[in-house]
C-alpha cells in the first residue's frame, strides 16, 4: 500500500475514494473496502482512503476522555492487510476544518484526488461543521463527472457497528463483543518495562507492558485470555489489567502479561497483546496463596480458551 502525506504527491489511476478516520478498521469499514474492491473489479482503478492526522479532537485540544482503537501506524497496517491500494493522510488544520462542503468536494476530491468514484458510509459528514451530505456530493458528482455510492450501516447481531460502540465495549470489558464488531482480536502494542517483579516470586513472572501511545483504548480491569507476540513468536498468555489490590494498597493501573511456557528475559522488547476473552474481574484476595491459586486456575482456563 502506498502512503501519501499531501495532495500534491498523490498519484493513482482512476481513484475509487472513501473518506474517514477509519479508527479500528472495523467490520463496518471493511464493508466499505469490500464495496470499493467490487467497483475496482468492475471498472478498474485503484482504491484510496482519504484520512487525517492528527485526529480533529487532538487538534482542537478536546482530549478529555479521548481514546483511539488504533494508532496511525496500526491503522495503516490493517488497511494494507485489507487490500487497500493507497492512503492519503492529510494534516488536519483550521484551514481544512473551515472548508465548505462545496470546496471540499471540488478542491480535495475532484481537483486534488481526481476521484472517479466516491464510496462513503451512511453517516458520513464533511466540510465545515459537518454540513456536507450524501445528496450534495451526489449533485456535485453528477456535475463534475464522478460517481457516488453510499454504504448502509453494517450490523452484527442487529447492532450497527461503530468505533464508538467498540470503544465502549472495551472499556466495559466486553472483549468478545468488541472483537465481533472489529472482525479481529483487539490488540495493543507496547514496550516491556521494569515492574515490581512480584509475579516471579510466586511462579508466574509477568511482562509489564507500557503502551506506545497514551490515547490507546485499554480494556476494563480484569483478567484476560490473550495471545502475546514477541520477537516473531506467539505465546498463550494471561493478562491482568488493574491495580493488583492483593499486592499493593494503592497503585497505578498496569497491564501485566504472563506468557505460558515462556523462558527468558523480555525487558525492552516490543510486545503485541491480542485479547481473546475476559476470564474474570480483578479482585483482592485474602492471602498471597489464594492469589497464587487463582492465577493457576486462570492459566488453565486461558489454555482451554486459546487451544
Amino acid at each position: 500500500m502506498r502512503i501519501y502525506h499531501s495532495i500534491e504527491e498523490f498519484s493513482a489511476q482512476n481513484p475509487i475514494v472513501t473518506i474517514g478516520m477509519f479508527d479500528g478498521v472495523h467490520a463496518g469499514h471493511r464493508a466499505i473496502l469490500r464495496q470499493m474492491n467490487d467497483l475496482q473489479r468492475e471498472c478498474g482503478g485503484e482504491t484510496v482512503l482519504l484520512t487525517f492526522w492528527p485526529h480533529p479532537r487532538m487538534y482542537f485540544g478536546k482530549t478529555d476522555g479521548f481514546s483511539l482503537l488504533t494508532t496511525i501506524e496500526e491503522k495503516m497496517e490493517l488497511l494494507e492487510q485489507a487490500g487497500l491500494d493507497a492512503c492519503v493522510i492529510l494534516p488536519f488544520s483550521s484551514d481544512f476544518a473551515n472548508l465548505s462542503p462545496e470546496k471540499y468536494i471540488t478542491e480535495i476530491l475532484h481537483k486534488g484526488l481526481g476521484a472517479k468514484k466516491v464510496v462513503i458510509g451512511y453517516d458520513h459528514r464533511y466540510g465545515k461543521n459537518g454540513a456536507g451530505t450524501f445528496e450534495l456530493m451526489q449533485d456535485f458528482g453528477t456535475k463534475l463527472g464522478f460517481g457516488v455510492e453510499q454504504i448502509s450501516a453494517y450490523s452484527v447481531d442487529l447492532t450497527a457497528v461503530s468505533s464508538t460502540k467498540i470503544r465502549n465495549c472495551l472499556t466495559q470489558g466486553e472483549i468478545e463483543t468488541a472483537n465481533s464488531y472489529l472482525s479481529y482480536e483487539y490488540f495493543l502494542n507496547g514496550s516491556v518495562v521494569a515492574g515490581h517483579q512480584f509475579g516471579r516470586t510466586i511462579g508466574f513472572p509477568t511482562a509489564n507492558v507500557q503502551t506506545n501511545t497514551e490515547y490507546k483504548v485499554i480494556p476494563a480491569n480484569g483478567v484476560y485470555a490473550a495471545f502475546a507476540e514477541v520477537e516473531n513468536q506467539c505465546y498463550k498468555a494471561v493478562v491482568n489489567i488493574g491495580t493488583n489490590p492483593t499486592v499493593r494498597q494503592a497503585g497505578n493501573r498496569t497491564i501485566e502479561a504472563h506468557l505460558v511456557d515462556f523462558q527468558g528475559d523480555l525487558y525492552d522488547n516490543q510486545i503485541c497483546i491480542r485479547f481473546v476473552s475476559r476470564i474474570r474481574d480483578e479482585r483482592q484476595f485474602a492471602t498471597i496463596q489464594d492469589l497464587q491459586n487463582a492465577i493457576a486456575i486462570d492459566v488453565e482456563t486461558a489454555k482451554g480458551i486459546l487451544a
